[in-house]
């Protein structure tokens, strides 16, 4: 009942129900991409390159004559796709090694720190790139290296949490009537880390799919004929005066689903934060 009031407060907060309602028109739209685009991202009619937006092209076409609507709606996958692959393997990496470092600490957590100080410290769309150089340029690897660039933050907070919860009374209990350290990390310190761990995921998405865009503005994430969002807003620059169209929607979606992230991440906070007044 609790949790239920607490939600309702959350969908009544305007920006939160609002980001909500932009993230699964997003969803939605990549779900039914099919069914949505009037035309498959990969046809090109020559005769109607950088056409404007009409009947058959609601979005006007790019210099191949491809339906840049269509390419939008299908760009929306690969959006969501890559994002949450970097998300899943950041999360499982920066849990594991802030788990390891709260729970231990001593040399390990020494080492641990050193390690993601050392990431911290560089900038995080150099190392990506230097990443996605060294694998070969695809969305499945901008993930990976968006994800190994990023996994710090996790392992901070994370440790942070570790470290409080192992002092408390029941774990001393746990240790006493001999349950082993994967026992007592599993059965006790995880499940504290829920909450923990959904906000911070929440929070990392939208950065993780602004990082794919930006990467494949690029053209270090997928590549031709594939309609990622970076790759169609940089190809209609050098068109920007004739075709602004080609450029200014990819352009909207980026912004219409890093927004509606960023507001929906809000109302997940709000939702699981228990210091939230209901």
């Amino acid at each position: 009942m609790k949790k239920k009031s607490k939600l309702l407060a959350v969908l009544r907060r305007p920006l939160a129900f609002i980001g909500f309602a932009m993230l699964a028109a997003v969803i939605l739209t990549a779900v039914f991409a099919p069914q949505i685009a009037p035309h498959d991202y990969a046809d090109m009619d020559l005769t109607m390159k950088l056409s404007g937006p009409c009947a058959d092209y609601p979005l006007g076409t790019d210099q191949y004559g491809r339906c840049v609507f269509s390419r939008i709606v299908y760009g929306s996958r690969i959006a969501l796709r890559v994002g949450l692959i970097a998300v899943v393997i950041e999360t499982v990496i920066g849990v594991t090694l802030g788990i390891l470092a709260g729970y231990y600490g001593k040399t390990l957590d020494r080492v641990i720190m050193f390690l993601t100080d050392m990431i911290w410290s560089i900038p995080p769309i150099i190392l990506a790139m230097a990443i996605v150089l060294l694998l070969g340029p695809s969305a499945e690897h901008v993930a990976v290296a968006i994800a190994l660039v990023t996994w710090a933050q996790f392992t901070k907070i994370v440790r942070a949490k570790v470290q409080s919860i192992k002092t408390l009374s029941y774990i001393e209990a746990a240790r006493i009537y001999g349950e082993s350290d994967l026992q007592i990390i599993l059965r006790y310190i995880l499940p504290n880390l829920t909450s923990t761990i959904v906000i911070l995921a929440s929070l990392a998405l939208p950065s993780a799919i602004l990082s794919t865009t930006s990467m494949g503005f690029l053209s270090l994430g997928a590549q031709e004929p594939l309609p990622d969002w970076g790759m169609i807003l940089s190809g209609g620059i050098q068109f920007i005066k004739k075709a602004y169209w080609i450029s200014f929607w990819p352009g909207v979606a980026i912004v219409w689903t890093v927004l509606g992230f960023n507001l929906t991440a809000e109302g997940v906070k709000d939702l699981l934060d228990p210091r939230m007044k209901v």
